[in-house]
């Protein structure tokens, strides 16, 4: 048959069940075996032919119930009619396809369709269609229990175009352009959805029956878990990217899932979480990868998108919660790329470097990109709350690394001017005031001389009006 003459075949028999139904489940193996009589390329023009109410047809039969021959399709044979479509329609066809098998179950059973037979252009239009239906936060999809009820709180079409994301092969550099591609064209709120459906949060909710005082009916307690697998393997795959945006883009979406579970670590009233810290920290391993391939150009990226710094203050809270000394090992050594090692130039010389701007007028970009990190050190240490003690070891911690890195200069010198001595001296003058100790990273973060002074000059404001902006958050 030609594809019109499938086409129309197709359509006859999805409105034609038969005496109580009992047709439909042949009609639709038949119709499953026209698809597979196509060529790939004729099977998506086939698709692009169906008409919404003909898809919505097809749907309703697929998963109907019933017995003698007027059941829909086993779950097994649902993955081969979906396979069968995936292998050669556009993506724009195949989101088409998800309205109407719109079901949690089916949009993922799609998805993983299309992660296996698509090809990259296909993948890419099919996430660009399906970002847009992230944002009804199609979540809470509950299963009730007799003591209780599970919540999976991941909308699931954000789970649908995570599972496209990591199925790009990013080892070939087609595969690697149109991944990257993916994300660039992703708005960063349906970005930040797919990133939460990587966490995979499920709530349990557990209710004692056997009374509580005063006759009342009994508590609820809530339990909090997260599976991790997904958002980490987004962020291993952004870490082999060389493109800033790219990496910021993830960066940043890791950053705002990685906040929305620490509003759930630990025991609250009525809630608990479980290993909810170690998920945590998977994830922030990750993202320091994915730091550390770029931090300038990442930073930067940040700078442009999240003009508060709130998801780099996250990160930089998380990386020094759990091991400090080791945490302030990485933030110093980051620090350190943004004051220019590895450059050749002097601080000084590196804080003064100019870029052109939007409208081609110089600025100073490395001293603005600085100020934004040091801000956001600024502002991630001090939302831990610790006292001034430990607060001030952790900004020796960080500082004492970056002077390692051999970053920190005097002003129009090669030699670095910042010491261990230095720094001690000015978190002593913090007086005890946790606050004040956290701003010596500001203080200390732009070139400084033998005795602790900051550089004075040009890009001294731009430095001070972004530090500012992000310490503001």
């Amino acid at each position: 048959m030609t594809v019109s003459e499938t086409v129309s075949t197709i359509q006859t028999r999805t409105r034609d069940d038969g005496f109580l139904g009992t047709s439909r489940n042949g009609n639709l193996k038949d119709t499953v075996q026209d698809l597979k009589n196509l060529s790939p390329a004729e099977r998506g023009e086939a698709l692009s032919m169906f008409t919404d109410d003909d898809l919505k047809e097809i749907a309703n039969d697929v998963n109907a119930g019933g017995i003698f021959g007027a059941s829909g399709l086993s779950n097994d044979e649902k993955r081969d009619l979906f396979d069968t479509m995936a292998d050669g329609a556009s993506g724009k066809d195949l989101a088409h396809l998800a309205s109407a098998f719109d079901s949690r179950e089916d949009t993922q059973l799609l998805a993983e369709s299309v992660a296996s037979k698509g090809s990259n252009e296909a993948k890419q239009a099919y996430i660009q269609e399906m970002s847009a239906r992230t944002a009804d936060n199609d979540s809470g999809f509950s299963s009730q229990f007799l003591s209780g009820s599970t919540t999976d709180n991941s909308d699931k079409d954000a789970k649908a175009v995570l599972t496209v994301l990591n199925s790009f092969d990013t080892a070939t550099p087609e595969g690697r352009a149109a991944f990257d591609q993916a994300i660039k064209d992703m708005p960063q709120d349906a970005l930040k959805s797919v990133a939460k459906a990587g966490v995979n949060e499920t709530t349990f909710t557990a209710i004692d029956y056997s009374g509580g005082a005063n006759g009342s009916p009994g508590v609820a307690h809530t339990t909090v878990s997260y599976r991790t697998d997904g958002l980490n393997a987004l962020l291993d795959k952004v870490a082999g990217s060389s493109d800033p945006q790219v990496k910021g883009k993830v960066f940043e979406a890791a950053a705002d899932a990685v906040s929305g579970m620490r509003e759930n670590a630990g025991v609250h009233l009525g809630m608990s979480s479980i290993g909810t810290d170690q998920k945590i920290a998977d994830v922030v391993g990750r993202m320091t990868t994915v730091m550390n391939s770029d931090p300038r150009g990442i930073t930067d990226q940040l700078n442009k998108s999240d003009a508060y710094g709130l998801g780099l203050s996250t990160y930089v809270a998380e990386v020094m919660r759990s091991d400090p000394k080791a945490g302030a090992e990485i933030l110093g050594k980051q620090l350190a790329q943004l004051q220019g090692a590895g450059t050749g130039l002097s601080p000084t010389e590196f804080f003064e470097q100019q870029s052109p701007g939007t409208n081609g007028t110089p600025y100073y970009k490395n001293a603005e990109t600085l100020g934004y990190y040091a801000g956001a050190l600024r502002a991630g240490i001090d939302s831990l709350n610790k006292d001034t003690t430990e607060t001030g070891t952790m900004v020796k911690g960080v500082l004492g690394a970056a002077i390692s890195a051999a970053s920190l200069g005097r002003a129009g010198g090669t030699v670095s001017g910042l010491t261990g001595a230095v720094v001690d001296q000015v978190v002593a003058q913090a007086n005890g005031s946790r606050t004040e100790t956290a701003r010596v990273l500001e203080q200390l973060a732009i070139p400084v001389d033998a005795n602790g002074d900051r550089y004075q000059g040009p890009a001294t404001a731009t430095f001070d009006s972004k530090a500012a902006k992000v310490r503001a958050q």
